[in-house]
């Protein structure tokens, strides 16, 4: 991984292999958005979905990271450990895509002195690079949107005090708290709505909802 500037050049073509849709076991996760966008097009395409629950169940599998805070992964399927989206060689859900899929082969992570974010160059599949050519700023305007984009920005104004909420309810009180967290985060859509006032509203939710029960826990400590 490399960080790449917006006016960078770089010699990639997609040779729709499917390669970068193999060899994710526990490796390809799931943010909020992608679960609502993947919801909506499985459910308008006759799937048995209602709300994103359903996609979570049939689709993907928890695990937590750093021990606490709880992620979605995509589940794989075969020996080859492939995308369980994967059909015939071809992305089933392509237009609905996860964003990590839809930016390949960049990334963007969070951005520091005035920037909104940083990009990066995801060079594992080496053989995608060497021919062709595309700008940093054409690929990112392309697929990654607005929506996207403010979606990523409340996430990462978000994750840090997350983190020190859970830290000062601490483990066991917050691992009864879980449900709750993972309705916020994750099943707490109307798919008939937009996502991100939605996701605003839990976000804004889940954070009261936890720095009141870190209040709850001091107040029962105090002699």
């Amino acid at each position: 991984m490399e960080y790449v500037s917006l006016n960078a050049r770089i010699p990639f073509r997609c040779e729709r292999c499917g390669r970068c849709c193999r060899n994710l076991e526990n490796a390809l996760m799931l943010e909020p958005l992608d679960i609502y966008n993947l919801s909506k097009h499985l459910k308008e395409q006759g799937k048995t979905v209602i709300g994103p629950e359903d996609v979570l169940e049939q689709y993907a599998h928890p695990n937590l990271l750093d021990g606490c805070y709880p992620i979605f992964q995509v589940n794989a399927v075969g020996e080859d450990h492939a995308c369980i989206f994967l059909k015939g060689g071809r992305c089933s859900v392509y237009e609905a895509r996860p964003q990590v899929c839809r930016m390949y082969p960049f990334g963007a992570a969070p951005g520091a002195r005035g920037r909104d974010f940083y990009y990066y160059l995801c060079t594992e599949q080496a053989h995608h690079f060497g021919s062709g050519s595309v700008t940093v700023k054409d690929w990112i305007s392309a697929n990654f949107s607005k929506d996207t984009r403010e979606f990523l920005k409340i996430h990462y104004q978000t994750l840090p005090i997350l983190g020190k909420a859970i830290r000062a309810i601490g483990e066991q009180r917050y691992k009864g708290l879980m449900f709750r967290v993972l309705y916020y985060l994750y099943f707490g859509y109307d798919l008939s709505k937009p996502f991100l006032p939605q996701y605003r509203e839990n976000m804004e939710a889940l954070t009261d909802m936890l720095a009141q029960e870190a209040k709850e826990d001091d107040a029962s400590c105090t002699p």
